[in-house]
């Protein structure tokens, strides 16, 4: 949660000057960083009745059916035995939730009596035994016996090669774009960069692939497009700068007319000074809010992008386990992409303070 100081703490500092950080840390409290870390540590506690309760919800959508309809998508022409066996070689045979005293004396879903599930504890479970491999990051194999943490360890960096530049230039040139439109308010460079916004906001992603395909394949057949990671940044660029330029030009306009903006002027402050300081710095935190939670998309990558350039990253990696129904990827990915949410929330409490430091975390 995030709550202001007393008026009182920051009296010495005028609205928007932000940047005078030898000034805010004699006005911070002594015990301030204490409270920055125990605010961490709570977090960090709360993430894991969340991170439980998304593994109960993957483990329900994954364990409750049949295991031997699971065994049947991997093997469809299978017989009876070939079908228990692959049951008992991942584990499906196990109890699902809790080893009692009944599955060791009748048939598990490979058709045999496990008599060594009395000897066992009552966290024998698939349930408990997937729970402390998560912990401990053993993630298991895909369908193919590939290691899954090998295969994400060699896909992220790819995704990141494509998301991590796009992401990098569509917050720069939204920024700028915003900052200067909300500037030159009404003029005639606002409304053509409203309306530009408006129509690549229009335009849906599928069109862009198809606009960035003819423009390298028919135009300008410089570079191939299976494969080739510059027109998948290009296609991240164009779909994402109409909506961020939007949404950053009304946060920032809004700072245009606010009282310390108009002060700055009367003390006859520079132009480029007043835009930096007074709009810039203190229209941030909703900025922040955006760019922190589309983080976790640089590691997840992009399904469709990938895909549709044959890219190999964790978008590809997305789409195969799903078309495979290659449920340990897919349940992999999904805890993956919750726990970088999560972590993507406590970044962005933290850049808070960061840029106000009339915020506290408590």
């Amino acid at each position: 949660m995030l709550v202001f100081f007393r008026p009182s703490d920051f009296s010495v500092l005028e609205p928007g000057r932000w940047l005078e950080i030898p000034l805010i840390l004699s006005v911070l409290p002594k015990d301030s960083s204490y409270a920055m870390k125990a605010y961490l540590f709570r977090r960090l506690l709360y993430t894991i009745p969340v991170a439980l309760g998304v593994y109960v919800i993957t483990f329900f959508l994954f364990h409750l059916r049949d295991p031997m309809a699971i065994a049947r998508v991997h093997l469809p022409q299978g017989d009876e035995a070939a079908l228990q066996q692959w049951v008992y070689n991942h584990g499906y045979h196990l109890p699902r939730f809790l080893n009692l005293p009944a599955d060791a004396r009748e048939p598990a879903a490979d058709g045999k009596v496990h008599e060594f599930l009395a000897d066992r504890s009552i966290f024998y479970s698939r349930f408990f035994l997937g729970l402390k491999d998560l912990f401990l990051l053993d993630l298991g194999f895909d369908r193919y016996g590939r290691s899954i943490a090998t295969e994400m360890g060699r896909r992220i960096p790819v995704s990141l090669a494509v998301m991590g530049p796009s992401f990098i230039l569509t917050a720069l040139a939204a920024l700028s774009l915003s900052v200067y439109s909300a500037y030159r308010a009404g003029s005639r460079f606002d409304r053509g960069i409203a309306m530009a916004s408006i129509i690549t906001l229009s335009i849906a992603l599928p069109v862009w692939l198809l606009a960035t395909t003819f423009f390298f394949g028919k135009l300008l057949p410089i570079l191939p497009i299976y494969g080739s990671v510059l027109p998948a940044i290009l296609v991240a660029f164009l779909a994402g700068l109409g909506g961020q330029v939007r949404f950053y030009r009304t946060v920032f306009a809004d700072r245009t007319g606010a009282f310390s903006v108009k002060a700055a002027r009367l003390r006859g402050l520079s132009e480029a000074r007043v835009i930096g300081r007074y709009v810039f710095l203190p229209g941030l935190i909703p900025v922040l809010t955006t760019l922190i939670l589309s983080l976790p998309f640089l590691i997840t990558g992009s399904l469709l992008l990938e895909q549709y350039f044959g890219i190999p990253g964790m978008g590809d990696m997305m789409y195969s386990a799903i078309i495979a129904q290659d449920f340990e990827v897919i349940e992999t990915l999904v805890v993956l992409g919750a726990f970088l949410f999560m972590l993507g929330t406590l970044m962005t409490d933290i850049a808070y303070v960061l840029v106000d430091p009339r915020m506290e975390l408590k």
